[in-house]
């Protein structure tokens, strides 16, 4: 009897034991990732320490060389970054695409390290062959995984030449052929040239409003899947975003103030009244809680929101209250379904004659090509 006392004691210390490892490695096993695809982006991303205060959440960094990203950087381990073997062409979206379907490795080890996330922020610069093509590749993987995704695409400035912009049309031409998509763009431009201020007064130029913005979405746990939902809701795919940021409420004295202040930063040159749903994420000092409570947000973004005359539906996020002792407030507008057939027609321009050569050496067959054009036009 006591042997048999003794062995239920101790199946039961094993049993502890074991919820007790697999608790412990909980945290270690985040369910919310950051995907960074491409050289633009993960410089951007490895300015600022940001990410490594983030809890919860997992960086991925896919480049070009990964030897590269681990030299430069502590946030993520060599697990967590996926490189191209050195010999790759990766310069067109196609040359990507080719050898994602011969190298059944790499595929697998791009979908192995995906496959635990439930909510993920890709961030991707679409002139880079590797962006261009995996976009649309990891958005699939996403939604085969019932996971929510959501994607801030920097388009190329104006001034990149046309390989550029080939790339970028055909991935956000490839992203809009799926329901799953969330693609935020935002041009280039815009990001470079960007003056604001932040939450503590101090000037913020270019590219690290990016930072800004993610640490905002980074922030707000529910992001991924409210704007997801929206997006299958109204079918919408694609996406850009105005914003303001460091907004003193003493100054503006409203929110719809605010509002008309971050109309006048967009992050893509688009017709905001062509614009069919807003989502609106907002993050303000606790103690202003009672002045700005998400009741009295949605009204003033309703109220504001006339001038916009496709609308269908507003959705204003439970704002992201922070203890802070200023009155500055963040507020950024996700403008989506607006019109897109000036971009469309700008980029087709930039694009034909490197497009025609692309065909005639049979790099790409001109049927394809038209359904990318197609799904984006579609898309509108």
């Amino acid at each position: 009897m006591e042997t048999s006392v003794e062995t239920v004691v101790a199946s039961f210390d094993i049993i502890e034991s074991i919820r007790k490892h697999i608790a412990q490695l909980k945290p270690l096993m985040p369910k919310r990732g950051l995907v960074c695809i491409g050289e633009y982006p993960a410089k951007i991303l490895l300015k600022e320490p940001f990410v490594e205060t983030t809890s919860g959440i997992l960086p991925i960094f896919i480049q070009k060389s990964s030897e590269e990203i681990l030299r430069t950087q502590s946030i993520a381990g060599s697990h967590d970054v996926l490189g191209v073997d050195a010999d790759v062409d990766t310069h067109f979206w196609f040359n990507v695409n080719s050898y994602l379907a011969k190298n059944e490795g790499y595929a697998a080890r791009l979908k192995s390290m995906t496959e635990n996330l439930h909510e993920t922020i890709l961030f991707v610069s679409l002139w880079e062959g590797l962006g261009s093509a995996l976009l649309p590749t990891l958005i699939s993987q996403f939604k085969t995984a019932n996971a929510n995704s959501v994607t801030l695409a920097v388009l190329p400035s104006k001034a990149q030449p046309s390989d550029a912009h080939f790339n970028a049309l055909a991935s956000i031409g490839m992203c809009a052929s799926n329901d799953a998509a969330a693609v935020v763009l935002l041009g280039r431009d815009f990001v470079e040239d960007y003056v604001g201020v932040d939450r503590n007064g101090s000037r913020m130029k270019g590219n690290s409003i990016i930072n800004y913005l993610l640490e905002m979405m980074l922030a707000k746990e529910t992001l991924t899947q409210e704007l997801s939902e929206l997006s299958r809701a109204f079918n919408v795919k694609m996406y850009t975003i105005l914003s303001v940021t460091g907004a003193s409420f003493k100054v503006y004295g409203s929110f719809e103030t605010m509002l008309d202040a971050a109309s006048l930063n967009p992050f893509l040159s688009f017709d905001l009244s062509s614009a069919s749903v807003l989502y609106v994420l907002v993050r303000v000092p606790l103690h202003l809680k009672d002045k700005l409570p998400r009741g009295k947000i949605e009204l003033a973004t309703a109220k504001w929101s006339k001038r916009i005359l496709s609308i269908k539906s507003i959705y204003v996020s439970e704002p992201i209250y922070v203890d802070d002792a200023s009155d500055r407030v963040d507020a950024v507008v996700f403008a989506g379904s607006f019109d897109l057939a000036e971009l469309t027609a700008f980029l087709q321009k930039k694009v034909a004659r490197i497009k025609n050569e692309t065909v005639k050496k049979g790099l790409i067959k001109e049927k394809e090509w038209e359904s990318i054009v197609k799904s984006l036009n579609d898309s509108q």
